[in-house]
């Protein structure tokens, strides 16, 4: 499933791609795939239009079209970018693409349906629609504003940094890497961490994002020193070789170290 890294690299992808092309065509191919808009009025708006910026906000996507008007692009689970000239290069769950008039084409491709791609009046209005939280790799995020997120929360310390109204960005595989490398139990109550623990928190989650947007963008694996690698109970944790367990936590599966993790 996509989260914060990939969906860095896909914006950077797409500026690299996409950023300044005119589009000549939108070739809407399942509209299951769109949000509120149709098809015909998702190619009427955009057609003639050029893409000047993208940005990332968590896991969302948006590309400037015009002023007001921004392209938005979610993953879902299997969702990705394919940018081509040769049409038998196209993706095979093409499901929107956009027809460039230098005559290359840039597909948004999803097995799954289960990604959006739709319209947005600007980053504030997906913010609000979507109810997000702060990105944790937005300049302007800082330890102070994420200690006041914990002081007002309950429940586990895993459900906080999945909660994308809390923390915009943050996935399974992420969330269970800061919280093996910051040793704390993914099961912990939010509001009993430490001060110490709050710090460790935040400047291991971004720095473990900036990481893997690193490696990825340079195709390279996490380092063997992370619990990705070792993500099935009963493996031995990489750190201290204790034993790594399963367990169900907001939802999701989650993987810790039964002899570090606190």
């Amino acid at each position: 499933m996509p989260e914060l890294p990939e969906v860095e690299i896909y914006r950077r992808y797409f500026e690299r791609h996409a950023l300044g092309q005119t589009i000549a065509r939108v070739d809407v191919r399942d509209e299951r795939i769109l949000g509120a808009i149709r098809g015909a009025s998702l190619g009427r708006r955009l057609q003639g239009r050029a893409f000047h910026a993208v940005r990332r906000h968590g896991k969302h996507l948006i590309a400037e079209a015009d002023e007001g008007l921004w392209l938005h692009l979610h993953f879902g689970m299997t969702g990705d970018l394919a940018y081509y000239t040769d049409p038998a290069d196209e993706p095979r769950f093409a499901r929107v693409v956009f027809e460039l008039v230098n005559g290359a084409r840039l597909a948004y491709d999803d097995m799954r349906l289960f990604g959006v791609v739709g319209l947005v009046s600007g980053p504030e209005d997906l913010i609000a629609a979507h109810r997000l939280g702060p990105d944790p790799l937005d300049p302007g995020f800082r330890l102070s504003d994420f200690a006041r997120l914990v002081e007002r929360r309950r429940g586990t310390v895993k459900s906080f940094l999945l909660s994308q109204n809390i923390i915009a960005g943050m996935g399974n595989l992420y969330a269970d890497e800061t919280l093996f490398q910051t040793a704390i139990d993914p099961r912990r109550s939010v509001n009993r961490l430490t001060t110490g623990e709050v710090k460790a928190v935040f400047e291991r989650m971004r720095a473990i994002l900036r990481e893997a947007i690193r490696r990825k963008s340079r195709g390279a694996g996490h380092p063997r020193s992370y619990l990705v690698h070792r993500r099935e109970a009963g493996e031995r944790c990489p750190r201290c070789g204790g034993t790594i367990r399963k367990s169900v936590v907001f939802g999701r599966s989650t993987y810790f170290c039964a002899k570090h993790q606190r």
